[in-house]
């Protein structure tokens, strides 16, 4: 079982003109809205559950079956409803267990049997596991009457979407869009030899273009040349293309920091659950946006991509996150996932991605991950 250590908030590739952000900074107590397209909704705000508090997860030694979670009745019409609910409850419901109890230093945890491996939960921290990969909840779970409980939202929009996969994964056209992030005037990051994020994205895609075309996708890129591209100019070629999956392509930054190294993964945040990754914007929980009503092939794209890509490459797993200021998910049409591919402000990441034989890895592995 892999120790789980906490992810890079700070992490995030940066821009001038485009960048993968809403397009302008929003203001206080106000829902950012983006201009020439479709508007977004939003819940009253006594539907918004209390976020749990975050913790570090801790280190597991040998299990033991858990014995006193008697099982719960199986949620009615695929929806857990509101609030917390028994993990056992998700595990009736998705045909998985036996639940046990992971004796974890001073804190509690439990794993899950998957049809793949284990599902790893810990009290008191939203940092979780799903088959050696790190999946960030939207909220921490929590022990109530003696029973481990996790929040309906992550039932429904994180969990069973990776335990029951078939549906999500239908693409009928096997059509998808790369966005390689920035070009033109917006260079995105910048590596310590002035080295552009936006050419090392674009290197990417067209690597990628190759494997995908190769594996039977009809492949569009959103730019074939170190051009400017709108956030609503990408969103509508995906339309005009009528995309069934749009990936958005990234490097990272956390200058002047130079700790932070790995890859993570970002989807849309659904309505009513914070995000991992704010990054100064208003994290309006209520939103509603256009892509959220593909939170669970999000959640489950996300996933295989990012799990391919860190198995691939042996990188650093900074998990598979969700965002809500994206402004190159929200209006998105169709699944939709960004990838930021390592941290161009990390010596090490910048060597590998400066690579022409570790971006041909990064390559195969999402195409890998999308097969």
């Amino acid at each position: 079982m892999l120790v789980l250590t906490a992810g890079v908030l700070l992490a995030g590739c940066a821009g001038k003109t485009y960048s993968p952000l809403a397009p302008t900074m929003p203001a206080k107590n106000s829902v950012t809205h983006q201009p020439s397209t479709p508007e977004m909704f939003v819940l009253p705000q006594e539907l918004v559950p209390v976020v749990g508090l975050d913790d570090v997860g801790a280190r597991p030694v040998p299990a033991r079956l858990l014995t006193n979670a008697p099982p719960s009745p199986r949620p009615r019409g695929g929806s857990f409803g509101r609030g917390w609910i028994p993990v056992q409850a998700w595990i009736n419901h998705a045909g998985l267990g036996p639940l046990e109890r992971i004796a974890a230093g001073g804190a509690t945890a439990f794993r899950v049997p998957t049809r793949n491996g284990w599902a790893r939960l810990t009290v008191g921290t939203r940092l979780a596991q799903w088959n050696g990969a790190v999946l960030w909840l939207g909220f921490a779970p929590q022990m109530i009457g003696g029973e481990p409980h996790i929040h309906a939202l992550d039932a429904e929009k994180t969990l069973m979407p990776l335990a029951e996969t078939g549906a999500v994964f239908s693409l009928p056209r096997r059509t998808i869009v790369l966005d390689p992030g920035h070009g033109g005037a917006d260079a995105g990051t910048r590596d310590a030899q002035n080295r552009f994020e936006k050419d090392f994205a674009l290197d990417w895609a067209l690597r990628a273009e190759r494997w995908l075309t190769n594996a039977g996708w009809r492949v569009f890129l959103t730019r074939r040349s170190d051009v400017e591209m709108s956030l609503p100019e990408r969103t509508a070629f995906a339309d005009r293309v009528q995309a069934d999956l749009f990936i958005s392509l990234h490097f990272n930054s956390t200058f002047p920091q130079t700790q932070a190294s790995g890859i993570e993964t970002f989807c849309l945040t659904p309505t009513g659950m914070a995000s991992t990754l704010a990054r100064g914007f208003v994290d309006d929980e209520r939103a509603v946006f256009p892509n959220n009503s593909f939170d669970a092939a999000n959640t489950a794209w996300a996933y295989r991509i990012h799990r391919s890509l860190v198995a691939t490459t042996q990188a650093q797993d900074d998990g598979v996150k969700r965002a809500r200021f994206m402004g190159v998910l929200r209006y998105q049409n169709r699944p939709a996932v960004l990838v930021e591919g390592g941290f161009l402000s990390n010596a090490s990441d910048a060597a590998n991605i400066n690579s022409s034989e570790y971006r041909e890895t990064l390559a195969r592995a999402l195409a890998e991950g999308l097969e």
